[in-house]
């Protein structure tokens, strides 16, 4: 609790301070806070729970983030902390690259024809760059198996979601410099670079690795956006509105598999992955969990909101109050 309050402290500090880029790390932390409160409470007794005021809390909290403006480094260092945190104290967890590729199958195989998903990852080539120069090296008929059939399951997921939403990291499709630049190129500086060091710490990576992975993300993302839109009919309420299926965002503080059905066993359930630009130190290391707790689901709706600025989109905000999830 002692971090929740630091986290809501420093995101909220910012609140007078200029520039629109850094809001978005200000609601960051308030969300993670928002997490680890939710963590806590979870935790406790069920004697002890005090509900109604738990959820006011929450409530309270999610509509402060709105009003985020700034971030300092001791907020990123916050975000560094919480993800840790929580990585750390989480009780459904995973661990290691294989078993947390493998969930991410199972989830997106579970998530058919499902009322809303939505994905926040560092590329659409979700798990490639990683498997492909992890030390030492990972079986490669194996990991290319499971994120070839990821990749495949993101794109019949685009197909058949009524509404579906993929974040990834910035970068240009063409750009030929090198390094590229920083600000359009978040996936480079804040994700791809750091892998990389942390498996090759005496190497530079090379344009021609960096390319490859360039490439393999925008392969995967035309065919998620061109199975979008042969098949319209499937995302009448998104079409409708003009959202589009492919959002970018500058931060990734961890990795989000949403899915929302009414119609399902559990209406609400999300895959979090605790690997972001802020924690990459621990990337062979790497944990997740599931969930399916309402509540918490919709918590990781809220920061996917936020970080993708749908929240801010008029035509998003009217189909939420058309449909709600």
């Amino acid at each position: 609790m002692a971090l929740f309050l630091v986290l809501i402290g420093a995101g909220l500090a910012a609140s007078n301070l200029l520039g629109s880029h850094y809001s978005i790390i200000g609601s960051v932390a308030s969300f993670l806070a928002l997490f680890v409160a939710f963590q806590s409470w979870k935790a406790a007794d069920n004697a002890s729970r005090k509900t109604d005021e738990a959820l006011q809390k929450m409530q309270q909290i999610s509509q402060e983030t709105q009003q985020l403006v700034e971030r300092s480094n001791a907020v990123e260092g916050h975000i560094d902390k919480a993800v840790t945190t929580i990585s750390d104290a989480t009780r459904q967890l995973y661990h290691g690259f294989q078993p947390i590729m493998t969930e991410i199958r199972k989830f997106l195989d579970d998530a058919k024809s499902s009322e809303y998903v939505a994905i926040l990852t560092d590329s659409a080539s979700i798990g490639t760059f990683y498997s492909r120069h992890h030390q030492p090296p990972l079986n490669p008929r194996e990991t290319q198996a499971l994120t070839d059939r990821i990749q495949a399951l993101l794109v019949d997921r685009a197909r058949d979601a009524r509404e579906f939403y993929m974040a990834t990291l910035t970068t240009e499709e063409t750009s030929e410099l090198f390094p590229p630049t920083k600000e359009a190129n978040t996936l480079f500086h804040s994700y791809t670079q750091g892998v990389w060091q942390q498996f090759h710490p005496e190497l530079q990576i090379t344009a021609a690795e960096w390319n490859e992975h360039r490439q393999a993300h925008y392969r995967v993302l035309h065919a998620v956006e061109q199975a979008f839109q042969e098949t319209a009919a499937q995302h009448t309420d998104q079409t409708q509105a003009q959202l589009p299926p492919h959002y970018a965002t500058s931060v990734l503080p961890l990795q989000l598999f949403i899915r929302a059905d009414a119609q399902a066993n559990e209406p609400f359930r999300a895959l979090v992955v605790f690997l972001g630009q802020y924690n990459l130190d621990r990337v062979a290391d790497a944990r997740a969990m599931q969930t399916a707790d309402p509540e918490l689901v919709r918590t990781f709706i809220s920061m996917f909101e936020s970080l993708t600025g749908q929240d801010d989109m008029p035509a998003y905000r009217e189909l939420r109050r058309r449909v709600p999830l």
